[in-house]
């Protein structure tokens, strides 16, 4: 039995009609701030008693408020909960719930009218709202809710919220029930009783005498009339009262058995006791009791898991989490995080992006129709800096670390007079992603509602993200042509020889990149687009436009290694064509000159990341001497949602 879809309408973010589907397993929710992440786990929690905190009550905040001028709240709000995967066992249980279906649902609807000091709502299982409800069915469901700032010390210490008492009751129910049965003490209960005879008894200690000394002068200032017995003793001798009182203790590493060695946890760290206030939990959690007083299904729900952990125990945790509810049938995990290390660490499958423009909208990574070697190749290569694109109000994928860099400064130019004073990548939320390579096929799919698969046996159109998606790559034509010119040696005759390709207005060849393959179908969706540069690569397609190539040559110049002795003719050749205006150059002079500064910039003693991040550092000193290639603008402007439908 798990939670298999969860729909809301009317509240907190959710207007209208929203739902999102989830995984009988692990379920991480990532997305942007504002996207609806606590909301959906406040909606589950209204369903349940929460064994940490509580049944959490209807607020006037619960109810959808709309940002606009004159908006009303709602009326109400409704909730409902469709549980799927149930056995036989759980059938009976939940019959009221399921009726003559396969589902269990849950429901609950809340009027936004309050009375004396209460909101209004009704809980109801199955599909008929007349039904008879009954309440204790709600106690076969276990719901834990770990908040995002979470007090794992106060949590651990002793008192009457103790995880450590809720953990050893669980652990002793059995037992306990069998001991009051049997008129008998647990035998805790027993051990405790016999130490505080002890305390009262043994003429070596100090207590005895102190109790006496408390009981005469008691007796003295109110009367034997009015007088009370005293005992000092360790706790009431109730199960529940001794394991309130227990401390958990820490030392830092597995090795130690002198019990002197440990600790309080006020001296652990923030990160190490919510690693054990969560291991409390998962302790309690896959306890493997045949116990009809035990809960049937196990829900837990955690906000932020990552809060004051370093990335490798982010990832070690998640993996657990993972581990626990794929070996546990009766238990199902959900994660909310803004974490990007954590959600590069889970497969695709368990991942659901929530996205908060222009209503909130649940797509779980499982639905994107993905091919089975695109969901293989993501898995793989969603490393955390790739796993931004998950966090995003919008995505502009690159083939490398040149147009990593050299894009969000482009954008401001292209941004500066287009979106009111936000005008970086950055105030859009829009994040720059490097793929490392041509793969756009693999990640463009997740924005993309048609196929792009090139294997017609795997054709597969599923949900996408409701993100904007602008992929740029390169034409690539081929790198030489050959080419009939005359023979030196005899006249009248030509020979064949292979050339260098450089394009130009009027000199073009088709381009070798596969992924140009793509363009048609992805360009067909509603939130994907692919832009290709007209002409070779990305520095090639620069140096072709404005005066950009006197700029670029400048950058080389000052990148060029400079010689022991003498001067370098590299340098003073390139430092002469950076005054050069190449806006009075025909196409053919600039297009050489493009060529030239991408075998420069393509040598070992420059490379592509240190050109692009000095040329980056230079455009940012003069925005208006730059010039922008087409292709260029319109993914920028595509990925901004700005001029939609429109093209430069």
């Amino acid at each position: 039995m798990y939670l298999s879809k969860l729909k809301a309408e009317g509240f907190r973010c959710f207007d209208k009609g929203f739902s999102v589907k989830l995984t009988d397993e692990l379920n991480v929710i990532v997305g942007e701030n504002g996207a609806g992440k606590t909301a959906v786990i406040s909606a589950i929690r209204q369903l349940f008693q929460d064994s940490e905190s509580g049944r959490y009550s209807v607020t006037s905040d619960d109810f959808f408020n709309p940002f606009v001028a004159g908006g009303k709240a709602a009326t109400s709000f409704s909730i409902c909960a469709e549980f799927d995967g149930l056995d036989v066992k759980d059938k009976v249980a939940f019959l009221p719930w399921v009726g003559s279906s396969d589902t269990a649902l849950l429901n609950l609807q809340a009027e936004n009218k309050e009375i004396r000091g209460r909101f209004k709502k009704v809980i109801w299982g199955g599909k008929s709202k007349s039904s008879q409800f009954d309440p204790e069915l709600l106690d076969l469901v276990q719901c834990i809710y770990l908040p995002p700032l979470r007090d794992a010390e106060s949590k651990l210490s002793n008192g009457r919220q103790s995880r450590l008492s809720k953990l050893l009751k669980a652990l002793n129910r059995k037992q306990l029930k069998q001991c009051r049965k049997d008129d008998k003490l647990h035998p805790l209960e027993a051990s405790l009783k016999s130490f505080n005879e002890s305390l009262a008894t043994d003429d070596k200690l100090s207590i005895k005498d102190a109790n006496k000394l408390i009981t005469e002068n008691l007796t003295k200032a109110i009367g034997h009339h009015f007088g009370q017995k005293t005992s000092i003793q360790f706790a009431e001798s109730d199960f529940t009262k001794i394991s309130e009182s227990l401390t958990l203790m820490f030392f830092p590493d597995l090795s130690a058995e002198d019990q002197e060695l440990f600790r309080d946890l006020s001296q652990n760290s923030l990160g190490y006791n919510n690693l054990l206030y969560i291991a409390s939990i998962m302790a309690e959690l896959t306890l493997d009791e045949d116990d009809e007083e035990q809960p049937i299904f196990k829900l837990l729900l955690i906000e932020e898991p990552e809060a004051h952990l370093h990335p490798q125990l982010q990832i070690r945790l998640l993996t657990h989490l993972k581990s626990v509810a794929e070996k546990n049938k009766n238990v199902q995990v959900i994660v909310t995080t803004h974490s990007t290390v954590l959600a590069s660490s889970v497969e695709l499958e368990s991942i659901i992006h929530l996205s908060r423009s222009p209503e909130p909208v649940a797509t779980p990574l499982r639905t994107c129709g993905l091919p089975t070697a695109s969901s293989q190749f993501i898995n793989r290569w969603l490393d955390v800096t790739k796993s931004n694109l998950l966090f995003a109000n919008g995505v502009i994928l690159v083939e490398g670390i040149a147009e990593q860099m050299i894009i969000p400064t482009l954008a401001k130019i292209v941004l500066k007079e287009q979106m009111d004073g936000r005008n970086s990548l950055e105030d859009l939320g829009i994040s720059t992603i490097n793929l490392n390579g041509i793969y756009f096929k693999h990640f463009m799919q997740l924005y993309c509602n048609v196929s792009t698969s090139d294997d017609t046996e795997e054709e597969t159109v599923g949900e996408s993200i409701p993100v904007r998606c602008a992929g740029i790559t390169d034409l690539d034509p081929p790198k030489t042509i050959k080419k009939q010119v005359p023979n030196p040696q005899k006249d009248g005759e030509t020979v064949e020889v292979t050339q260098d390709f450089i394009p130009y207005e009027g000199n073009m060849q088709d381009g070798t990149n596969h992924a140009i393959k793509l363009v048609d179908s992805i360009n067909k969706s509603t939130n994907a687009r692919l832009y290709v540069s007209k002409y070779k690569t990305l520095e090639y397609d620069l140096a072709m436009e404005g005066n950009n190539a006197a700029l670029m040559y400048e950058v080389i110049a000052s990148l060029w290694p400079k010689p022991q002795k003498g001067e370098s003719r590299i340098i003073q050749h390139c430092t002469a064509l950076s005054k050069v205006d190449w806006t009075k150059k025909t196409p053919e002079d600039v297009a050489v000159a493009a060529h030239n500064i991408l075998k420069r910039i393509d040598d070992d003693n420059i490379g592509k990341g240190l050109f692009a991040q000095v040329l980056t550092d230079k455009i940012s000193a003069n925005y208006a001497t730059f010039s922008i290639p087409t292709y260029i603008k319109n993914a920028i402007l595509w990925a901004s949602s700005v001029n939609v439908g429109e093209e430069v």
